[in-house]
């Protein structure tokens, strides 16, 4: 089991503190682009992980603000740990990401509570324009 927690981690969000994000993809490469991306938005990346099952160990360790979580990963997938997220807690901000171009999975993802989708495959600055507008709205309330 690949999980890189980060130590330092706030408990809750003030309006003085960096979003935390966690990240979970089983693409080492997107997962690196992200954070890259996350930390020029002046973002937490409080960690990383490579599978779902490693991605709700640290939900429930880091308490993120934002969770950005891949939709096709082996073993558990993204949607069946979305539905465990949100079972933990109901409230969770939890973002997919794929490169699937298909509404029927994007629907399934929103009804099953995802608050947004992104895909993986658009260019970095339109995933950078999209990732700003979550953290503008995550940070408004």
């Amino acid at each position: 089991m690949e999980i890189q927690p980060k130590q330092d981690v706030p408990e809750v969000m003030s309006s003085n503190s960096k979003p935390g994000i966690l990240v979970v993809d089983d693409d080492r490469h997107i997962v690196e682009l992200v954070t890259s991306l996350l930390q020029t938005l002046d973002c937490d990346v409080v960690g990383s992980a490579l599978n779902g099952e490693e991605g709700l160990v640290l939900f429930k360790e880091m308490q993120p603000d934002l969770v950005l979580l891949d939709f096709m990963m082996p073993g558990l997938s993204g949607l069946e740990t979305l539905k465990q997220m949100l079972t933990i807690n109901s409230d969770a901000a939890v973002v997919m990401l794929t490169a699937v171009d298909n509404n029927a999975v994007s629907d399934d993802c929103i009804l099953a509570g995802a608050k947004d989708f992104i895909r993986k495959d658009q260019a970095p600055a339109d995933m950078t324009k999209r990732l700003t507008n979550i953290i503008e709205k995550l940070t408004a309330h």
